[in-house]
């Protein structure tokens, strides 16, 4: 990984999608590719405001409903972007030759559209599922769980990786669903629910003595963080406006909150 530069795989990654879009055969594999990667962006998406979602529809969501509901998004979703894609690529049917999107020079441009947005979800998708591992972890961590010595998941990892990276550092600010301000919003909430002793760990550190009493003592944010519902806690009205009255876009990305606690070396 440290070897070869995101900016590099994304490069190969569009240059591949491009060639291949000039071979006919390449269609289908197109379709069933692009399909799986935006099925499992909406499936983890939708699996961690699972319980969210369920409680528009149940008073009390059962734990289980936030997987049911995030594999009905992922099948749902690989389903209808074959049918999108198909129908943009020309197909009429199943046996059918793609007619502008399978080979030749309307075939090479069309794969290099779908390999920049492949691109695109694929980042988004690997920052998002290695800002839940991130979360999940440092809960974890607040709670006495875990300590320092435990192994930082992969995909936070690769987040890391990617963020560090001058593709990355673009990304962020195209980025549809990760906001690394909100983020370290909930990260914040996350250790002074969980430890305050922790959290007393971060606002001694040299300028950060503003914190303490800027994340709001509110029974929505226990709800949310006893449940591990993330989203729920990102979304709290509350936090969000007793946040942005405290600090700066800027301060709060600039936050590195493992580093703080020593999570990360």
């Amino acid at each position: 990984m440290d070897q070869l530069p995101p900016n590099t795989i994304i490069a190969l990654v569009i240059g591949a999608f491009t060639i291949l879009g000039f071979l006919k055969s390449f269609v289908s594999f197109f379709f069933n590719l692009i399909a799986l990667a935006l099925g499992t962006l909406a499936g983890l998406w939708v699996y961690n405001n699972g319980f969210t979602i369920a409680q528009k529809v149940i008073e009390k969501p059962q734990p289980w409903m936030s997987t049911a509901l995030g594999i009905s998004a992922f099948v749902l979703t690989i389903v209808a972007i074959r049918k999108i894609l198909g129908f943009l690529a020309g197909k009429s049917g199943e046996g059918s030759q793609a007619r502008s999107g399978g080979f030749g020079m309307p075939g090479g441009i069309f794969g290099l559209l779908i390999g920049g947005g492949f691109a695109y979800f694929m980042l988004t998708g690997v920052r998002y599922a290695g800002t839940v591992a991130e979360l999940d972890r440092l809960s974890k961590y607040v709670t006495g769980k875990v300590d320092t010595s435990s192994k930082e998941p992969i995909f936070a990892k690769l987040k890391q990786w990617i963020d560090q990276s001058k593709v990355g550092e673009w990304h962020q600010k195209i980025d549809f669903l990760n906001d690394p301000v909100e983020t370290n919003a909930i990260k914040l909430a996350i250790v002074k629910e969980g430890s305050q002793e922790k959290f007393a760990q971060i606002t001694t550190q040299e300028g950060s003595e503003i914190i303490y009493d800027a994340i709001p003592v509110d029974p929505a944010i226990q709800e949310a963080y006893d449940r591990g519902n993330y989203a729920a806690i990102l979304r709290n009205k509350e936090l969000q406006k007793v946040i942005r009255e405290n600090f700066t876009d800027e301060q709060l990305k600039d936050l590195n909150i493992e580093d703080l606690l020593g999570l990360r070396p």
